[in-house]
C-alpha cells in the first residue's frame, strides 16, 4: 500500500497545504487531480485517507475524507491501521559502513522491512570518507522507501559513529533484555539463527553486519562482550548489501513466527 508521509498536521479546518518538493511529487509525479484520494501518514503516526481539495500554481490542498466515501484504493486508512500489528518487535541494524551506493541500498531495504533503527558504524576496515555528507540523502531514502512500501514504522538513522558509541546507544535505548546477533563469516564458535534466538521473544532485537572488509577480531570481541551472538550463515559468500537483507529477513521472520506461536499457546 503506497502512502505519503507529510511533514505537518492539518490545520483547524482539516486542510493540509503542501508546497515545494511535496507539491511537485503529488502533482507532477503521482499526477493527482482534485477529488483523487491518497493515504497520508501524519507526524503523529496515524494513517489518514485524504483527498485533493484544490491545486494552485505552486501548492496542493488535501482534506480528510469522510468515513464511508468510496476511494480508488478500495480500502480505508482505518482498515489498514487496524491490520497493523500492535506488538511489533523493534529491530535494529548495526551496519559497518560499506561503499556509499551499497549503504544507500541497505538503508532502503531495511526501511522497507520495517527496521526501527539503523546505526552506521565506522569500523577498522571501513573505507575513509564513506559517510561524508550522506545523512540528508539517507533521510530522503528512508522517506521514499516508507512511502513506496507503506511501512508504518518510523525508521530512524543515527549519525555514523564508532563501535563503542554504537554499543552505548544500544544499551541506553534498550530498557528490557534485547537479543543481538552478529553475522560472522567464520564458523568457529558460532551458532545458527535458531540457536541464537532460542530465548523468550524480545521486544528489541539487533543485527550486526560487516562491510566489504569484514569485522575485525577485536570488534567481534567487543560485540560478544556486549551480549551479541556470532551467527554463521551456511550459504555462499554474500555481499554486504545481500547479507544485510538476508539476515534481517531471517531474523524478523523467526522472531515474528515465535511471537505468534507463543501468543497462540498462551491463548490455548
Amino acid at each position: 500500500m503506497r502512502q505519503f508521509i507529510v511533514p505537518s498536521m492539518p490545520d483547524s479546518r482539516g486542510i493540509l497545504t503542501l508546497t515545494g518538493k511535496d507539491f511537485r511529487y503529488l502533482h507532477h509525479v503521482l499526477r493527482l487531480q482534485p477529488g483523487d484520494a491518497i493515504h497520508v501518514r501524519l507526524p503523529s503516526g496515524a494513517l489518514q485517507t485524504m483527498a485533493v481539495a484544490s491545486i494552485s500554481g505552486h501548492s496542493i490542498n488535501l482534506s480528510a475524507c469522510q468515513e464511508g466515501e468510496t476511494q480508488e484504493t478500495g480500502v480505508t486508512a482505518a482498515e489498514l491501521e487496524a491490520a497493523e500489528p500492535s506488538n511489533r518487535i523493534s529491530l535494529w541494524l548495526f551496519q559497518f559502513m560499506p561503499k556509499a551506493q551499497k549503504m544507500d541500498l541497505i538503508i532502503r531495504q531495511a526501511t522497507e522491512l520495517g527496521v526501527t533503527h539503523i546505526v552506521p558504524i565506522l569500523g577498522a576496515t571501513c573505507q575513509k570518507g564513506a559517510a561524508c555528507q550522506r545523512e540528508e540523502r539517507w533521510e530522503r531514502i528512508i522517506r521514499e522507501a516508507r512511502q513506496q512500501s507503506g511501512s508504518p514504522v518510523e525508521t530512524k538513522i543515527s549519525s555514523p559513529c564508532n563501535l563503542t558509541e554504537a554499543l552505548n546507544l544500544w544499551k541506553a535505548s534498550c530498557e528490557e533484555s534485547p537479543c543481538g546477533v552478529i553475522l560472522y563469516e567464520k564458523n568457529q564458535h558460532t551458532k545458527s539463527f535458531h540457536q541464537a534466538l532460542n530465548v523468550p521473544v524480545p521486544c528489541v532485537a539487533g543485527l550486526v553486519v560487516g562491510c566489504e572488509g569484514g569485522i575485525t577480531s577485536n570488534e567481534i570481541q567487543l560485540l560478544v562482550d556486549a551480549g551479541f551472538i556470532p551467527v554463521h550463515l551456511d550459504t555462499n559468500i554474500l555481499r554486504a548489501e545481500t547479507a544485510a537483507l538476508y539476515g534481517l529477513a531471517v531474523m524478523q521472520n523467526l522472531l515474528t513466527e515465535r511471537q505468534l506461536w507463543q501468543s497462540s499457546v498462551s491463548n490455548f
